[in-house]
C-alpha cells in the first residue's frame, strides 16, 4: 500500500489540489478518506475485532455518501457539457423559413390553380326558352352580377391534379 501511495504522498497537498480541478480535487479527498478508513477497518479485523459494532462501519458508511453526492456533481457536470456541445435550433430562423415556404407554396398552388381555369373550356351557352321543363334540366351555373365576368367552375379531375401536385413529398 505505501508503494502505491508513496508518489501521492510525497508531494505537497496544496500544490496537488492546485492542478486539479475542483471535482477531481474533491474525488481525491474522498477517495484517501476512504482508503484510510478502509485500512483501519481491515486492522480491526486483523486483531479480532468485530467492525460492525465500531464507529469506523459508521464513517464508512458517511464517507460512502460523500462518494454518491461526488458522482452526482459529476453525473451533472458531464451532462451539462453535453448539453452546451448539442446543436440548437435558431427557432426565429426556422419560423421565418417555414414561414417564407408556406407562402411560397401557397402561390405556387394559385398559380396551377389559374393556369387549369385557363385551360379548361368554357360551358356552352344554352338557349333559353319559356318552357317550365327546361327550367329544371338547365345546368346550374353561378350567378352574374352585373359587371362582373362569369367564371367556369374547375372540373373535378383538374382540381384533383392541382391538389395532388400541391402536397409535399
Amino acid at each position: 500500500v505505501e508503494t502505491h501511495l508513496a508518489p501521492l504522498l510525497a508531494k505537497n497537498p496544496k500544490e496537488v489540489a492546485r492542478h486539479l480541478a475542483a471535482l477531481e480535487n474533491a474525488e481525491l479527498q474522498v477517495s484517501l478518506a476512504y482508503a484510510a478508513a478502509s485500512l483501519y477497518f481491515c486492522h480491526l479485523l486483523t486483531q479480532g475485532v468485530d467492525p460492525s459494532d465500531h464507529p469506523i462501519r459508521q464513517e464508512l458508511d458517511r464517507i460512502q455518501l460523500y462518494f454518491k453526492k461526488v458522482r452526482t456533481a459529476a453525473d451533472e457536470a458531464v451532462e451539462k457539457e453535453a448539453s452546451r456541445d448539442r446543436i440548437r435550433v435558431d427557432v426565429d430562423a426556422a419560423k421565418r423559413i417555414v414561414h417564407h415556404f408556406a407562402h411560397a407554396a401557397e402561390a405556387s398552388v394559385q398559380r396551377r390553380v389559374e393556369a387549369a381555369a385557363a385551360r379548361v373550356e368554357p360551358l356552352p351557352k344554352q338557349v333559353h326558352t319559356a318552357n317550365a321543363n327546361d327550367a329544371a334540366d338547365a345546368p346550374k351555373t353561378p350567378k352574374q352580377t352585373s359587371g362582373e365576368e362569369v367564371k367556369p367552375p374547375i372540373k373535378k379531375a383538374v382540381r384533383k391534379k392541382i391538389k395532388g401536385k400541391a402536397r409535399p413529398s
